[in-house]
C-alpha cells in the first residue's frame, strides 16, 4: 500500500457530504428520509436556464472553453455587478470556476504560504478550515458564538484576531449555517482594516440574493470599489438558481490574483464546463421573476419553524436574515435526554426518525443543530411533529 501524503492528512471529509451518502444509503434501504441536512435548494433549476444549456448541446457547444470562462458569461456577470451593485469589474478581474468551492481553494492556494493566518467565522462553513489547512495556512477563529451578540458579523470579531501573520479573513454573509448578514457599517470597518493592515478580504455571497430582511445591505465592490486590491469575491450559481449540479462558480478579484488562479485552474480542473457556462449566462441575463417566488417561500418555511420552535420550548436561535438554514442551540434537550454529544444526538435522531440534521460541532459549535428549510412546507412540518414527540422524552 503507497504511503499517503502528510498534506491529504490535514484535511477531514466534508460531514455534509457524508450526510449525502448515508441518505442515499438509507433510500436505496427503502426508508422515508426527510433531509433538512441539504446544503441545495429542493426547488428544480428554472426551465429557462435548463433551456439554455440544451440549446448549447444541440448547437455543440461542448468543447473546450478558456480557462476562466467564456467572455459571453464574464459579460454577464460584468452586466450583473453594475446593475445590481454599482461595480463594473474588469474582464480581466473574473475566473469562472467549477463551483465557488474551488473558487476558494484556488485563492488561498495562491495567496498563503506556510504558517500565513487565515481568520475565518465561528460559526463557519465546514470546508473554510480545511481548505485552509490544505493550503498550509493557520486558522484563526472571529468568535461569533458571544452570547450577548450571538452570530452578529461584527468587523471587531475579526480585527481582534489580527497579528503581523494574518493574510486573509473570509467573511460570509448571508451566512452558511447562521443566515445572518454583515451590516454595511460593520463591512465598511473591516474593510478599512484590511486595507490599512494591507490584509486580504475574501467575501463569500453564494446566498447573496436569497435575502429576507428589508434592510439594504450593501456589497464590498459598492462600498468601497477603490479598495479592490484588497478584496475577492467569491460567488456562486448554485444556491440562487438552483444549479447545484452544473457546478459552476466565479471569482471578482484583482488581475494578478485572477492570473495566479488561472494557473493552478489550468494544470487541474482546466474550463469549467462549457454547457454550464451557456445555462449560466441565461441565468443571469434572462428574465429572473421567478425568484422572489422561491424566496418568498423560504421566508414562509423560516417563519413555520421559528414558531414550531418556539411552541416546542428550550430551543435557542436566532432568526436568520438570509439563506435557508437554522442553526439552533440544543443544548437543553442532549442533557435531557442524556446524549455525549450533538452528534451522538443527531445520529439518535437519525436512527429513530429518519431525519437527517447536521450536528453543530462540524461549523464550530458544540451542541446546535443545522436545519435547513430547502424542503417542502409539508416535509418540514412532519418532520418537526416527529421532533417535537421525540424530544419530549
Amino acid at each position: 500500500m503507497v504511503k499517503l501524503s502528510e498534506r491529504i492528512g490535514c484535511i477531514s471529509p466534508s460531514p455534509t457530504l457524508q450526510l449525502l451518502k448515508i441518505k442515499n444509503t438509507m433510500k436505496k434501504q427503502g426508508k422515508n428520509i426527510l433531509d433538512f441536512g441539504a446544503g441545495e435548494p429542493d426547488f428544480a433549476t428554472p426551465d429557462i436556464i435548463k433551456e439554455k444549456g440544451i440549446d448549447a448541446i444541440r448547437n455543440n457547444h461542448t468543447k473546450y472553453t478558456p480557462v476562466t470562462g467564456i467572455p459571453d458569461l464574464k459579460d454577464a456577470i460584468r452586466k450583473c455587478y453594475m446593475d445590481e451593485q454599482g461595480f463594473l469589474p474588469d474582464e480581466e478581474q473574473i475566473i469562472v470556476t467549477p463551483g465557488s468551492k474551488f473558487g476558494l481553494f484556488l485563492i488561498l492556494q495562491a495567496i498563503i504560504d506556510p504558517g500565513d493566518e487565515v481568520i475565518v467565522p465561528k460559526p463557519y462553513w465546514v470546508s473554510y478550515p480545511e481548505i485552509v489547512n490544505y493550503s498550509d495556512g493557520k486558522v484563526v477563529y472571529a468568535d461569533h458564538l458571544k452570547e450577548d451578540a450571538l452570530f452578529e458579523l461584527t468587523a471587531d470579531s475579526y480585527i481582534e484576531k489580527f497579528s503581523d501573520k494574518t493574510k486573509a479573513v473570509i467573511i460570509n454573509s448571508p451566512s452558511n449555517p447562521t443566515g445572518m448578514i454583515m451590516k454595511s457599517e460593520e463591512l465598511k470597518k473591516i474593510i478599512s482594516a484590511c486595507v490599512d493592515k494591507n490584509i486580504f478580504l475574501l467575501f463569500d455571497d453564494c446566498y447573496r440574493k436569497i435575502i429576507y430582511a428589508d434592510e439594504n445591505f450593501e456589497s464590498p465592490l459598492k462600498l468601497s470599489p477603490s479598495s479592490l486590491e484588497n478584496i475577492a469575491i467569491i460567488s456562486s450559481l448554485s444556491k440562487t438558481f438552483s444549479m447545484t449540479g452544473w457546478r459552476l462558480g466565479y471569482t471578482i478579484a484583482p488581475e494578478y490574483i485572477c492570473k495566479a488562479m488561472a494557473k493552478l485552474q489550468g494544470h487541474s480542473s482546466s474550463n469549467p464546463c462549457s454547457i454550464s457556462q451557456k445555462a449560466a449566462v441565461g441565468a443571469l441575463l434572462e428574465d429572473q421573476s421567478y425568484l422572489e417566488p422561491m424566496i418568498n417561500e423560504y421566508r414562509k418555511r423560516r417563519d413555520f419553524i421559528a414558531n414550531r420552535f418556539n411552541e416546542i420550548g428550550n430551543i435557542s436561535f436566532v432568526n436568520p436574515d438570509g439563506a435557508f438554514y437554522f442553526f439552533a442551540d440544543f443544548t437543553y434537550y442532549i442533557n435531557k435526554l442524556g446524549f455525549k454529544d450533538d452528534g451522538d444526538f443527531a445520529m439518535d435522531i437519525l436512527n429513530k426518525l429518519n431525519i437527517i440534521v447536521v450536528p453543530g460541532t462540524a461549523f464550530g459549535a458544540p451542541n446546535y443543530l443545522r436545519i435547513s428549510y430547502a424542503n417542502s412546507l409539508d416535509k418540514i412540518r412532519e418532520g418537526l411533529d416527529l421532533l417535537g414527540e421525540y424530544l419530549k422524552g
